[in-house]
């Protein structure tokens, strides 16, 4: 056990940035449980891939073999794919919160209209069962423990992973620093928020034209045809039932992968609300 963890924390070092990485997620895992995670979801990929591949090939010794070496060549493509989830995280984490940065900005706003100081407004609103409550739950914990409010929001811009959110802190930061009215600092805020989503949902409606015709045309309409043809061109040609069964794997793999990309293209080009 100890040479494992001694092996994963020799990954740990290789990839220093990992720690930062994680609280810009927002994730509660540590450096050695992510890069854990990592390996053994590693690992799984490969063996569940080895797997496959010898339940289609098993009756071919040679194509079994070259295939399962492929396999381990690909190996660190995996171990790529899965460390890099974390990237994903800080994405998915970073436009919940610029959905909830309006919210955030008039519940401020709201707050110190209503005669409450910033500290108890960023108390309040942690309470709040939402992405931006809980990144504000960390601000307000830094708070407790001994740090003056401005070097909290300092501290938070840095791990913030939304970049409109960064400014926000950013700018309640240099208002208390220098003594600036908060609530003005608030208005200018919203002011700018909202229309920079007005000009996000019209520069999202141009965008999802093509899109949708593209996936429209690659993602049903072809595959269809495609299918089609070929069953035709199979029969003509009188393909062997064990080359049909390889091509057939091959084109559901590539419909399948292009199903995967055409959600991930609708789902992070859409605009925060």
């Amino acid at each position: 056990m100890s040479s494992y963890a001694n092996f994963v924390r020799g990954f740990v070092k290789k990839n220093r940035n990992l720690t930062s990485k994680l609280k810009k997620a927002g994730s509660k895992q540590t450096p050695f449980q992510y890069m854990h995670q990592t390996i053994f979801m590693t690992g799984v990929s490969i063996s569940g891939f080895m797997v496959l591949v010898y339940m289609i090939f098993k009756s071919n010794l040679i194509n079994l073999l070259l295939v399962e070496l492929g396999a381990l060549l690909f190996l660190p493509l995996v171990y790529r794919f899965w460390l890099g989830y974390v990237d994903v995280q800080i994405r998915k984490y970073g436009r919940e919160l610029d959905a909830d940065l309006l919210l955030i900005s008039e519940y401020f706003l709201v707050s110190l209209e209503s005669g409450l100081p910033l500290g108890n407004a960023i108390e309040r609103f942690s309470r709040l069962n939402r992405p931006g409550g809980r990144f504000f739950k960390k601000v307000y914990t830094e708070f407790l423990v001994g740090k003056d409010l401005e070097t909290a929001l300092k501290d938070a811009s840095v791990y913030s992973p939304s970049d409109m959110l960064r400014v926000f802190l950013k700018r309640l930061q240099d208002s208390l620093t220098v003594g600036v009215d908060l609530k003005q600092v608030l208005v200018n805020f919203i002011k700018e928020s909202s229309d920079k989503k007005i000009v996000e949902i019209k520069g999202y409606s141009k965008k999802l034209n093509p899109i949708i015709m593209m996936y429209l045309l690659v993602g049903i309409a072809l595959p269809s045809l495609g299918i089609t043809f070929f069953i035709l061109a199979a029969t003509m040609l009188s393909i062997t039932p064990e080359l049909l069964k390889y091509i057939l794997f091959f084109i559901f793999l590539m419909m399948y992968g292009f199903q995967y990309l055409s959600y991930s293209s609708f789902k992070f080009s859409k605009s925060t609300l």
